[in-house]
């Protein structure tokens, strides 16, 4: 009888360490899942710039960043000024990579876009719009979007 209690308890402890050993070994398990790193990083904006975005075109072939800047209340007009002013690109600076040249798309009431082309990726730029600033870092190559929205 002694012994039967014996392989009874014996039985359940080492069951109860067999679980918890488990337990242990899947806790391990989900702490060293790798995080998924974002392929871009917005390091600065100043306080008027309300909407930045970023998103990578999956159609484009080619190394391009364009931007797309605009004033979120641009070309209406209010009670205290007629119109207020488009978002204006007036400077681009590149921190690290490089592009070749740019090209201007156009103008509306609200802002402009603009494209640098064959761009060396990781690339940090920062710009400056209608004098604020985005400092936007992208480290996969292709074809970004970057859309930039003011407030007054």
């Amino acid at each position: 009888m002694k012994t039967l209690k014996l392989i009874l308890t014996l039985s359940l402890l080492s069951s109860a360490f067999f679980v918890y050993a488990q337990d242990t070994a899947e806790k391990s398990e989900k702490k060293q899942k790798i995080k998924v790193e974002k392929p871009f990083t917005i390091h600065d904006k100043s306080f008027r710039v309300v909407r930045v975005d970023v998103r990578k075109d999956l159609k484009g072939a080619q190394n391009v960043i364009q931007i797309d800047a605009t004033n979120a209340a641009g070309g209406t007009g209010t009670l205290t000024q007629a119109t207020l002013p488009p978002a204006v690109i007036t400077n681009v600076n590149i921190v690290n990579g490089s592009y070749n040249q740019t090209r201007e798309l156009g103008k509306t009431p609200r802002g402009m876009s603009l494209q640098l082309l064959d761009v060396v990726f990781p690339c940090r730029v920062r710009l400056t719009i209608s004098d604020q600033f985005v400092d936007v870092e992208i480290k996969e190559a292709g074809f970004w979007k970057v859309a930039v929205g003011l407030a007054k």
